[in-house]
């Protein structure tokens, strides 16, 4: 059964928001979202490595991290774009007339407008 466009969509979105890999090495524990938010960063006394290689280690790890998680919303977002559904919306858009915005919102606001007029009952 096809998974229906809004059903991916949703996946798509919240994908963009929770999309997040956690990696491990030498002692060392990061879980960073796709948009490079780091939710989490934990060192093993016992296992880290000293403090000139630490600090290399950390910004390699949240990198992959950030990485690969950023890699999970591209591959959501290529399915949804191979959608044949939204390629049809698409080209829909493309062809469809582009049209003047209405009179009315086109007007300048005159924040004065309505103590300037007149009443059409009473003249002045």
């Amino acid at each position: 059964m096809t998974e229906s466009l809004s059903s991916r969509m949703d996946r798509l979105a919240d994908s963009v928001t929770s999309s997040h890999v956690s990696l491990s090495s030498d002692g060392i524990s990061v879980d960073v979202r796709a948009n490079g938010h780091v939710i989490a960063l934990t060192l093993d006394d016992a296992t880290i490595p000293d403090g000139q290689r630490l600090g290399p280690m950390i910004a390699g790890l949240i990198n992959q991290a950030r990485d690969r998680a950023q890699a999970q919303v591209e591959h959501l977002a290529t399915e949804v774009q191979a959608d044949p559904r939204v390629a049809t919306i698409v080209e829909r858009l493309g062809d469809t007339p582009e049209r003047e915005s209405p009179h009315s919102a086109r007007e300048q606001w005159d924040e004065d407008y309505s103590y300037q007029r007149k009443s059409p009952v009473f003249d002045d």
